[in-house]
Formats: structure tokens, sequence, C-alpha cells
């Protein structure tokens, strides 16, 4: 496609190049120098384009076998090279979709891969596969698919117990400017010499967004304290913060009082997800596994346990005395889990070796690289499942009969118990 950004005043025939994309809608739109043109009209010899951003006077003449015969007047505005870039791809998809029985996540993968034009000398590059922590990481694997930077922090912490993280610059630039973020770690994807995966996330559009990949010797307070403070370097090398307002983890205790003493002031929250396989956990502890499974009794307990988290604030605690008392006489999804499901299945192996976790790495940036690109040029959010809905509306439900004093707080818990104990099918 020709780099020219502005057409020539006067009715010429320039040297410049057209192509031609699909509309959402399947209508045929045509591309030059980056800007978008739509079809107007069609006579016996000439096809009439305009430009399709509203306002612009720019326009294009075709033959009828799309041969360019002129272009009227200068456009009005910038070009739109993420919006083409967007079409494109998406177009690309859409016909792999229709004519392959690949998945479609593979397929948007390998799309998002070859948009890029990776080096075939690269990919052929096969490194001694380490089994201890102590090795070097080829070039090949401290950049993005697109040549970029990505490994940020390779250290040592003690001798045998080492750091490293992974990000883009424009996966930290979104990470230190959002004010909510989710953190988690994976165990059954990670390289045997570390203990986990943990990734951080940016919440924008309404969207969770991988930024930072880490690999981490153990679970420990000292290991969360130097990469929380690794990363605050980094945002200060970028004259940036790391300053987030939220952040949402799982119940792990060492992290919690971590993230109190590098984040004063933050609102830290823990997701449903886990509260519930911590209240599961804790029926294993005190050995009451077996009963679970067999005494509807102690199974329909629990399970208001973890639905208490589903109450209203100010009557979690009440409820909960009042269901101890009574007792002695999937829900929302959360976009972590979501996320790490999703990376798990393309793995599809547990503890891969170090070479292939960090292509992973690469290829999950590279999804990053083009989501973020599609959203930026206005792409919504995906709609959300008619389960996840239906889910929803029998939770407002069931709210709406406490606070109508149709039901009390124990038969509201009672009826969210039950929508705890639905099972995926």
């Amino acid at each position: 496609m020709a780099t020219n950004n502005v057409f020539p005043n006067e009715e010429t025939q320039p040297k410049l190049s057209i192509s031609f994309i699909k509309s959402q809608k399947g209508k045929t739109l045509l591309v030059a120098n980056e800007y978008v043109f739509k079809l107007n009209k069609t006579t016996t010899t000439t096809k009439y384009w305009k430009c399709t951003y509203n306002g612009c006077s720019s326009k294009i003449h075709t033959d009828l076998n799309d041969k360019l015969l002129k272009t009227i007047d200068d456009h009005s505005h910038p070009s739109e090279k993420e919006v083409i870039q967007v079409r494109e791809f998406r177009e690309k998809v859409k016909q792999r979709a229709v004519n392959e029985t690949t998945p479609i996540p593979r397929i948007y993968d390998e799309e998002c891969e070859k948009d890029n034009g990776i080096n075939k000398a690269r990919r052929a590059i096969t490194a001694v596969i380490p089994t201890t922590q102590l090795f070097d990481i080829p070039e090949t694997f401290t950049k993005t698919l697109r040549n970029d930077d990505f490994l940020i922090v390779d250290k040592m912490i003690t001798r045998r117990q080492r750091i490293i993280l992974f990000a883009s610059n424009n996966q930290l630039k979104l990470l230190f400017n959002s004010d909510k973020i989710l953190m988690d770690g994976t165990f059954s994807t990670c390289p045997k010499m570390f203990d986990q995966v943990y990734t951080i996330h940016a919440i924008k559009y309404e969207q969770s967004f991988p930024c930072v990949f880490g690999l981490l010797p153990n679970r420990l307070k000292g290991t969360y304290h130097f990469m929380f403070q690794e990363l605050k370097s980094t945002a200060t090398q970028m004259q940036l913060n790391f300053t987030p307002k939220s952040i949402m983890t799982d119940f792990e205790p060492a992290l919690i009082g971590v993230i109190a003493a590098e984040f004063s002031g933050v609102t830290h929250s823990s997701c449903y997800f886990h509260f519930t396989q911590a209240v599961y956990r804790a029926v294993q502890r005190v050995g009451l596994s077996t009963s679970y499974n067999n005494d509807d009794d102690v199974k329909h307990f629990c399970r208001k346990l973890m639905a208490l988290p589903l109450l209203p604030e100010p009557i979690i605690e009440d409820t909960y005395d009042d269901l101890l008392a009574a007792t002695a006489t999937e829900l929302k999804k959360n976009l972590m889990i979501s996320f790490h499901s999703r990376f798990n299945r393309r793995v599809q192996l547990n503890h891969p070796n170090i070479w292939s976790f960090i292509k992973f790495l690469q290829e999950e940036e590279n999804r990053f690289h083009h989501l973020s690109i599609q959203f930026h040029a206005g792409l919504g959010t995906r709609p959300k499942q008619i389960k996840t809905i239906a889910i929803q509306r029998r939770i407002d439900n069931l709210g709406e009969r406490y606070y109508d004093g149709v039901i009390n707080a124990m038969e509201y818990l009672d009826g969210l118990s039950f929508i705890v104990a639905k099972r995926k099918k």
C-alpha cells in the first residue's frame, strides 16, 4: 500500500496503489494511502468512491475493473492506518473461520503471528533446554514478536532464587496508567525450575489486559516485595508511577501483607472465585471432604458459606452468626481466572520447557498488541453470555425479594447457596 498521506489538490491520476477490504456488513471498501472510501454510485463506465469520514470531500474514481482514474481533493482528517489494520485482520480471521475447521482462537493467534512477518531464522534457533535456574536467555527470547524489548527484569534474589519479568513498553504504559489492576499466580504451566507464573493485569474498556508475566521462584513475602520494587523502579525510569487505586488478588496471606506495605491507601479486595476455593480448601483441611461429598446438609452449609459475599455488606456478619447459631441447634467469572484458564489451554501441557514457555508469553504479548489496537479503534467488549446474564438476574431477584421484605436474610442466603451449587455443564 502507498505511504503518501495526502492526495494532490487537482483532479489527476497519481501513482498510488489501491486495495479493497470488506465492511462489517460485507460491503466493499476501497483503501488508498491509508484512507478508506465507500462506493457512492456506479455508472456504465465509472465507479465513484467517497471518503468514509463524515464531512471529508476527498473522492476517487475508478473504472468498472477497479483501475484508478482520478483523485479529487485533499482529506480533512488524519489517515486511518489502525482502522484499516483492524478491518484487514478481522477479514482474514473471518475468511479462515468460514473455510476451515481450525478453532477460532487458534486462527486468531496464527494470524497475529503472521501479521508480524517473523524471521524464519529466529524461529529456527534452538537453545539447550535448561534444568536449573542458572541459564542464559537467548536474545530472541528477550524480544517481542515485533522485535521490541520484552525482558524487563532478570535478577537473582539469592544465589539460587531467580526472578524473571516480561512486559512490552505498551503493556507497562497501560499498567502504570491504570487505577485498577488484578494479580494472580498459576502453577501447572510454570517451567519446573520455577514455582509459579505470576501475571498482573490492567483494566481498561471493561476488559482485562495482561501487562506483566513473571516467573517467580517461590511464594514468599520477600519475593513479592522484590517484584513490586522492580516494577516501581521501572515506572520511575519511564517517568510514570506504579500507584493503582484498587488491587484484586487471591487470599494468599504473604501477598496480602506485602500489598499493604507496598501500596499504602490502596483498596485491596479478593475475587469471589478465590473465596469459594478457600472455603473448599478449609473443608479439606478440617477433614470434611467425605461429609461434603456424601452429606447434603454439610454440603448445603458449606455452600451457604460460599454465598455469604453475595449478600449486602451490612448484613454479612449478622447472617454468618445466625448461620453458625442455626447449625449448633458459577457465578460471575473473574477476568484473571478466565485468562489463566485460556492460557493453560493454549499451553496444552504441564510444566513446559523454558523456551516453549517464553514463546507462549511472546504470543500472549502479541495478542495484547492486537487487542489494544482494536479497542483503540473503537471495538466494543464482547456481550455477556446468556448463562451469565441469567445467573445475575437470579441474584438480583433474590436481592429485590429481600429488600421488599418478602424473604429474610437467612432465606436470602439459602437462595444464593443454590446458585453457588449450580454446576457447569
